[in-house]
């Protein structure tokens, strides 16, 4: 017997972080975002220093 795609039960789809509860209406911070930040940013700042030699550009962090 072959199983096919109507027999299988897919779970609901996990909330982001802006769907996920909170009490006071505040974000939750996550420990890691400072640290993913430096590392994400180091690893392009290089690149774009080497397309904008002007320095005009902009890293963005949500």
């Amino acid at each position: 017997m072959s199983e096919t795609l109507a027999d299988i039960a897919i779970p609901p789809q996990f909330p982001d972080r802006a769907q996920l509860p909170e009490s006071d209406g505040t974000f939750v911070k996550n420990f890691q975002e400072h640290p993913q930040t430096v590392i994400l940013t180091d690893s392009i700042v290089q690149v774009l220093q080497r397309v904008h030699p002007d320095g005009q550009y902009c890293i963005g962090v949500e």
